[in-house]
């Protein structure tokens, strides 16, 4: 009869770990997080399956080829030279990248050098023309009914560039097909000596290295659901998808929910109580702790450029009160 009771315990008891399910615990990264960082994190939700990494706004990026978010080679300087025509989408290098700013600036000195924008005007300290700010003119360079068309079939190793923020975009898959057609059509009449001309510059200072790392999920709605807390590192609170999440909670949207959220636990170097506020009365939130961590002179740390080089910064200055590094 004991022998029986026991095996019954025991069968009950092995049954229930195949249907136990813990509480997840959702992380939400920045891009501008550091190599350091993201592998720790990476380890942990290895050793961890309840840890789930999260991304605070959307990202239609593919990532299977480091192409699809670096600057390739067509930019180094000894290539640069063989072009005559620079085509900037929906991007200003003088803000987003410097560097790369400040070769088109040398290249346009040397003469024989157009640059041609679309997107809003901008000074970027050289002479540049700017067709616009609309899609249509994009469309219409591909179809081949602008005039600028001319520009690139008596060009020579025209060089594309464009912006990682256009894969935010709720167009972004229609987008990016159009610019393949553009770089297809212009190959049929000009010279192209590399196999991808499309230059995709990361305004972010870690955002290469965090597409290198993994394509993350964007923090939805049941992320703030089915967990036991919620922690953000280094995230602003007014990201669109934040933002969205928050106002559909106050107009009732997610009304007929029970959220289990426990704690959030924010890490960075401001403390916005504001939208903090809002948040915690959005979701129920009952506890909330704040790590004020380093700024960035005040922590090293690895970074990947967007050439693909990966880049040591070192600490400038030393923190003051509690702040500590990521």
């Amino acid at each position: 009869m004991f022998k029986e009771f026991f095996c019954t315990l025991y069968f009950q008891n092995h049954l229930l770990k195949h249907y136990f399910q813990p509480c997840n615990i959702i992380i939400c990264l920045n891009k501008n997080t550091t190599i350091e960082v993201l592998n720790l994190l990476r380890i942990l939700t290895h050793k961890h399956s309840f840890f789930k990494l999260r991304q605070p706004e959307s990202n239609n990026l593919n990532v299977d080829l480091e192409e699809n978010y670096l600057l390739n080679s067509s930019l180094d300087e000894n290539k640069l030279l063989t072009s005559d025509t620079c085509v900037l989408l929906g991007v200003n290098p003088r803000y987003e990248g410097s560097k790369l700013n400040l070769k088109l600036k040398s290249r346009h000195f040397k003469g024989n050098f157009k640059v041609i924008a679309l997107g809003s005007l901008f000074n970027l300290t050289f002479p540049n023309t700017t067709l616009g700010t609309n899609a249509q003119i994009l469309k219409s360079l591909v179809e081949g009914n602008n005039l600028f068309c001319q520009e690139f079939i008596n060009s020579s190793n025209p060089v594309l560039i464009t912006t990682a923020e256009i894969f935010k975009r709720e167009d972004a898959y229609g987008f990016s097909n159009l610019v393949k057609f553009l770089i297809k059509h212009i190959s049929l009449y000009t010279q192209f000596n590399s196999q991808s001309q499309l230059n995709i510059l990361s305004p972010t200072l870690n955002g290469v290295g965090f597409a290198n790392f993994n394509n993350l999920e964007t923090i939805k709605n049941r992320d703030f659901k089915n967990s036991a807390g919620i922690y953000f590192i280094n995230n602003s609170f007014s990201t669109p998808n934040i933002k969205k999440l928050l106002n559909l909670k106050l107009l009732n949207f997610f009304q007929n929910y029970k959220y289990k959220t426990k704690l959030i636990i924010t890490q960075g170097s401001n403390l916005n109580m504001k939208q903090l506020g809002t948040l915690k009365k959005s979701f129920n939130v009952a506890n909330h702790l704040f790590l004020p961590n380093t700024v960035f002179f005040e922590n090293p740390g690895t970074y990947i450029s967007t050439e693909g080089n990966v880049n040591t910064v070192v600490k400038i200055i030393s923190p003051l009160g509690q702040a500590k590094s990521d």
